[in-house]
């Protein structure tokens, strides 16, 4: 069995095992690129957008390094989904109805359509997981309060300019 994720922390109010094993973490990752702010040359749209607002803010916390790239891409890619999964259904709905085809049997000509019931939107579920994926890679990632809470006691940064993930991640207040 899995135990706990390993606390990332560095302060005085934490266990010393736990700031000991930061901070070789930190020492022994010194040397290593953080993400690049330029989002892979395959990215579009709101993934693009997405990279180019996390990253340099990743960057800062002197923790997430050029090793986590793949996880930073998952999650702009699932964010990306989540989006188009939501605007489907909001133009769309959550439900479709489903209509059988009545044709003739001589001529194949269509003579009617009869309604038989509902349909759960694709949509729903592409946003279920792409909503649970979300939540799971923003945790590593630090992106989530209690992550960041821990991640922003490593930086060096004090400043807050108060935005919330939500602004961040909608950036200036345009629409993907």
């Amino acid at each position: 069995m899995v135990g706990r994720k390993p606390k990332i922390t560095t302060s005085k109010n934490d266990r010393k095992y736990q700031r000991d094993r930061t901070q070789k973490m930190i020492d022994s990752t010194k040397d290593m690129d953080g993400i690049p702010n330029e989002a892979p040359k395959y990215f579009k749209g709101i993934a693009k957008e997405t990279w180019e607002r996390l990253a340099p803010i990743l960057n800062k916390s002197e923790v997430v390094k050029i090793s986590d790239t793949t996880t930073l891409e998952m999650l702009c890619v699932n964010y990306e989904m989540a989006k188009k999964a939501y605007n489907n259904l909001q133009k769309y709905g959550q439900v479709n109805q489903i209509y059988r085809t009545l044709v003739n049997p001589v001529t194949g000509d269509v003579v009617g359509k009869d309604f038989c019931g509902y349909k759960r939107n694709p949509s729903t579920q592409i946003l279920d997981a792409a909503t649970n994926k979300i939540k799971s890679l923003a945790a590593e990632l630090g992106l989530t309060p209690a992550s960041r809470a821990q991640l922003l006691k490593l930086s060096d940064d004090d400043s807050d300019d108060g935005q919330s993930m939500d602004d961040i991640l909608a950036g200036s207040g345009d629409e993907f």
